[in-house]
């Protein structure tokens, strides 16, 4: 139990390995879709399938998954099917609103990848993402939940969650949010056979992983 953690790499890390409550964690700077292990994608409560840049941003993550790494209508399959195990229904426009923090596993058949969907963002009547603090932490701790659920033992590799949001109360930095995702995983308890990779994406390093290790260390102490 409790918190222990090295780093890998030269004078600007590379990688920074935790162990949080025995599950191994790693950060890191890249891509996450270049990354091996069974990959998060924040999505919107509905598992929207319509990439059109008004209801869905093709360069999200979860526009990314649908225009080039997914099917729709196996996505759109899957999402009924999980709607009717959790006894959800329809709304006007044929759209499911799944709680917080659900995850759907997909299968893809387009790059032979698993990808985690998760119920992230809630849209407003203008198509605009909202939340706060209090909420993004319930929705982390149910995602744990999720995840240990459905994750079969393999590698889990998630985004820093959170960043794409356009609506967020109090303006998060993204070290503010890696910090609350690794402690929503100390709290929730949760004991993952497998590793951890939370991508940063892309190579410039605005974060400093050392500090992050450093700085959510005293956060536990």
């Amino acid at each position: 139990m409790g918190l222990s953690y090295f780093a890998i790499g030269k004078f600007y890390r590379e990688k920074v390995c935790l162990n949080i409550n025995q599950n191994l964690v790693d950060i890191r700077y890249g891509n996450l879709f270049e990354v091996d292990g069974w990959k998060v994608i924040g999505c919107d409560t509905h598992f929207d399938t319509r990439i059109d840049d008004s209801v869905i941003s093709k360069k999200s993550l979860h526009g990314q998954l649908i225009l080039n790494h997914g099917n729709i209508e196996d996505i759109n399959v899957l999402v009924k099917e999980d709607a009717e195990r959790l006894k959800l229904k329809c709304n006007k426009d044929g759209l499911y609103s799944f709680p917080l923090g659900t995850v759907i596993r997909y299968d893809s058949s387009y790059d032979h990848q698993t990808y985690l969907m998760l119920s992230m963002t809630e849209l407003n009547s203008r198509n605009e993402a909202h939340t706060n603090m209090v909420e993004f932490i319930n929705t982390l701790s149910t995602m744990w939940k999720e995840i240990n659920r459905v994750y079969a033992s393999h590698d889990i590799v998630i985004p820093v969650l959170g960043t794409g949001i356009s609506r967020f109360d109090g303006n998060k930095s993204e070290e503010e949010l890696l910090k609350a995702m690794l402690y929503t995983l100390y709290i929730s308890r949760v004991k993952f056979n497998s590793r951890i990779k939370i991508v940063i994406y892309g190579n410039e390093r605005k974060l400093s992983l050392y500090e992050c290790k450093r700085s959510f260390s005293n956060l536990l102490r």
